[in-house]
Parts: structure tokens; C-alpha cells; sequence
């Protein structure tokens, strides 16, 4: 024990005690979560641009409605950046804060801060291939930003032709270089449905303001479930916030995925440098094969654990600066321990014993690049699980040992309640499968630690395993 225990403060100070360790910790999360507090900053600083839109209105009803929600739209663009200022000026809003802030529509479409609309009337009474061929080269020259064209008989739709072929509703285009994303298009896309129901409503001789109030939709809240405190009295359900629900669940499952990823591959890179170095010869002269890698995997173990315990303190730091710190699961925490023990203690050793068998990195990316597509299963199918945490698919995936640990923290940091018996069960079947793992991981690595030459091909690898 003496000598694992050396082994394992060797492999830790290793690990832990390099500049490349500090920055890839810090990184780490930069590389999985930078994208969504990139695009809510850029949301935050970037410029309000006019946006240029030439709209081609054969029905002669629609523009002067258009522009005037255009420019209530406006208002409220301007009204809301100048709010903003001053708050983030004073120092009284919080993120979370901006960012419900800005989920809120305004009944016009208000889709997006990030731009005003003006509107401007095509002012000839046709329009030919021609005029929409040179429309569309002011928008490549930046002269423009869109144009939309109104067909003359959107008002008039005949239901039975419209039954016979759906084709033949009146449609509106609205031509961009990026439509398929365009905010404007889909603020117009709302105005003009109002614009459109209303006309049509008027024509028949409808009170269109009578319904509009009469068709104010019933708001359906999500709340939680009902539970009881440790008093015995009933706590009501708890309004759920859209986003947490969705941010809370993959931020639980991309700490598991950084402490597994960034604990085993480590070992790989350990134990082909003491190989191809001649360095596992001289250890083996003090220490039989066992006792190597049993020291190897403890020290990775406590690698993977001071990268945790860093996360969780920076998690929680920045949950308590935007006061978050009533939605972290912290009842998960004891279960993501013994998830992520098993789950290093399962990879690394499939890491070791490829790096043992393999003389160069190069070798080993063919038999890592199976391993890397277990590892990164759950991702794949993240948000159907969150959409349903207890059905088959979710269910079956988690028993599934490769992925029992991303997958398992991934159901319970849900709302959802998940049966006590099936993360019990994930625990025993991906201890089973470390132990087993780790068993023919040693079997390989007391083989290949000395093996020289041409890598070993699967079967070769297997025959190790099985026969020694």
C-alpha cells in the first residue's frame, strides 16, 4: 500500500501541479458554456441598427398600419435600451433579470432588441422580375436590408378551394440575405397576421376589437410539485423558470463530462510518456504491474476530485452573484461524487490500457475514437431526455455504463422525480462494469506496458484480456 500511495501523490502532483492543468481547467468551461454568455453579452452591448425594409403592398390597405406598429415597435426598442442603461448603470439588474427582460413580447412581435424597422412604400404600381432583381442587388451592396411583397388577394380566401388546395393561400415574401433567421421576418410575420385577420373580420362585418378582447389568452403557469418540509407542513408548488429548466439539467451534465474528460485523458498521455521513454521499465523494478496502475488510478481519482471541488466553488460563486443559489440541486451532490468516481475510475482505466498498448499518440486514436463516442453519448440526446426524464429511452440509456454517469445526473437534475431503485441500480451496474473494466484494463496494461513494435490489433488486445 505504501507504494501506491507513493504512486498516487506522484500521479496527483503530476496532474495538478502544471500551468497546462490550470489553464485547461479554466478554459474547459469557456469551450462548453462560452457560447451562451457570449451571445447574452454581445445581446446586451451590441448596437441598435435601422434596418432598411422596402414593402411592396398591392392590397394598398396594409403599409400605413405597418409602419405605424413599426414605429411603436421602435419606441419600445428605444424606451427599453435606455431603461437598460440606467439600471445597469445604477447596478440594479441581474442577469437572470435582463434575461426574462428580454423573453417578453409586446403584442407586435417584438422578437428582438437588437434593431429598429423602417419601413418604406415601393412606389410604383407593378412590380417585375426586373425590380425584384435590382431590390435584391441593394441588399447585397448593403443599401437595404429586405423586401417584402404583399399579394393583392391576401384578403380574400375561398375555404373550399382552400380545402381542395392548400397551395392556393395567399402568400406572403419577404426576401434577405439571412429570411431563414430574420427577426424581421417573423415580427413581420405576426403583424401582418393581425393586420390580415382584422381586415378580413371588418369585411364581414365583425367587431374585430370585440373579439381581440374576447380572445385574450388564458396564461397556463408551470408549477412544481407540492412537497413537505421537514415540519410537516405542505409547501404550494413553486413557479418554474423555463430557463433553469433547460440550463440546470446540461450544465450538470457538461461538469460531469469536463471532470471525466479532463481526469483520463491525462492517463493516456502518462502512461505512453513513461513507455515510450523507457520510464515504466525502471518502475516496474520497484513496483509489480498492480501496484503501478492501482496507484495511477488513485491519484487520478484525486485529480478529478480537486477539479470538482473547484467548479462546484466556481458554480456557486456565480450562482450566488446572480442569486441563483436557491435553484442549485445541492441534495445531487453526494450522488455526482460516487457517479464521477466510478466514471473516471471506468475511462481512465480503458485510457491506460490503451496507452500501454500503443507506442504513439497517433496509434492510439483509432482505439480511442469508440471510447470518445460512449463518453459523448448522452450529449446527443440531452434535450429529449430533459423533455422526458423517465421514459424509455432516457431510462434504458442510463443503465447503458459507459453512460450510467453523465446520463443519470443528467435525469435527476431535473424536475422530474426519478424512482430511488434506478439510480441505485446505475450504481451497482457501473461498479460492476468499473471492476470489470478495470480487471481487463490491468490484464492489458501488464502486457502492453512492455510490448515494443507495431501497435497491436483488436484481436491481439482481447487474447491480452482474456489469455494474458
Amino acid at each position: 500500500m505504501r507504494k501506491i500511495f507513493t504512486i498516487a501523490a506522484r500521479e496527483y502532483r503530476a496532474m495538478v501541479g502544471t500551468k497546462a492543468f490550470i489553464f485547461s481547467m479554466l478554459m474547459m468551461p469557456l469551450l462548453m458554456f462560452g457560447g451562451i454568455f457570449a451571445m447574452e453579452i454581445l445581446s446586451q452591448t451590441g448596437e441598435i441598427k435601422d434596418q432598411e425594409i422596402i414593402v411592396i403592398d398591392q392590397t394598398g390597405k396594409l403599409f400605413t398600419e405597418l409602419s405605424f406598429a413599426a414605429n411603436q415597435y421602435n419606441r419600445s426598442v428605444d424606451k427599453q435600451a435606455a431603461e437598460q442603461g440606467q439600471e445597469e448603470q445604477a447596478g440594479k439588474e441581474s442577469k437572470l433579470g435582463s434575461i426574462k427582460k428580454k423573453s417578453k413580447t409586446d403584442g407586435l412581435g417584438n422578437f428582438s432588441r437588437g434593431q429598429r424597422f423602417r419601413l418604406t412604400l415601393w412606389d410604383q404600381p407593378n412590380v417585375t422580375e426586373e425590380d425584384r432583381f435590382a431590390l435584391s442587388e441593394k441588399i447585397r451592396n448593403q443599401e437595404i436590408y429586405a423586401f417584402v411583397e404583399i399579394p393583392e388577394k391576401i384578403f380574400n380566401v375561398d375555404l373550399e378551394e382552400l380545402i381542395r388546395d392548400p397551395k392556393s393561400l395567399p402568400v406572403v415574401s419577404f426576401y434577405s440575405e439571412d429570411s431563414n433567421f430574420s427577426d424581421a421576418r417573423q415580427w413581420l410575420s405576426v403583424v401582418i397576421s393581425e393586420l390580415v385577420k382584422a381586415n378580413r373580420l371588418q369585411a364581414d362585418g365583425v367587431d374585430f376589437e370585440r373579439i381581440k378582447k374576447l380572445s385574450i389568452p388564458t396564461p397556463v403557469k408551470g408549477l412544481s410539485l407540492l412537497e413537505m418540509d421537514s415540519r410537516g407542513q405542505i409547501q404550494p408548488g413553486r413557479e418554474k423558470d423555463d430557463l433553469t429548466a433547460i440550463l440546470l439539467p446540461m450544465g450538470v451534465m457538461m461538469m460531469m463530462f469536463m471532470v471525466i474528460f479532463m481526469a483520463a485523458q491525462p492517463m493516456l498521455e502518462s502512461v505512453l510518456e513513461e513507455k515510450s521513454q523507457r520510464i515504466a521499465e525502471v518502475l516496474l523494478g520497484s513496483a509489480n504491474p498492480f501496484q503501478l496502475m492501482s496507484g495511477k488510478l488513485l491519484g487520478t481519482v484525486g485529480g478529478s476530485l480537486t477539479i470538482l471541488v473547484v467548479y462546484l466553488a466556481g458554480g456557486y460563486f456565480l450562482a450566488s452573484s446572480r442569486g441563483w443559489t436557491d435553484k442549485l440541486p445541492v441534495d445531487l451532490v453526494p450522488w455526482f461524487i460516487v457517479f464521477q468516481i466510478l466514471g473516471v475510475l471506468f475511462f481512465a482505466s480503458i485510457f491506460m490500457a490503451v496507452g500501454a498498448s500503443v507506442s504513439q499518440l497517433k496509434e492510439a486514436q483509432s482505439l480511442l475514437l469508440p471510447v470518445w463516442m460512449l463518453l459523448m453519448s448522452p450529449m446527443f440526446i440531452w434535450f429529449m431526455v430533459i423533455r422526458d426524464p423517465n421514459g424509455s429511452l432516457a431510462t434504458g440509456f442510463s443503465f447503458f455504463p459507459p453512460a450510467t454517469p453523465t446520463m443519470m445526473m443528467l435525469r435527476m437534475s431535473t424536475s422530474a422525480t426519478i424512482p430511488l431503485w434506478q439510480p441505485i441500480l446505475g450504481l451497482v451496474i457501473l461498479l460492476v462494469s468499473t471492476l470489470i473494466g478495470i480487471y481487463v484494463a490491468s490484464r492489458i496494461f501488464r502486457v502492453g506496458l512492455l510490448w515494443q513494435g507495431k501497435a497491436p490489433k483488436i484481436n491481439e488486445l482481447l487474447r491480452w484480456a482474456f489469455r494474458g
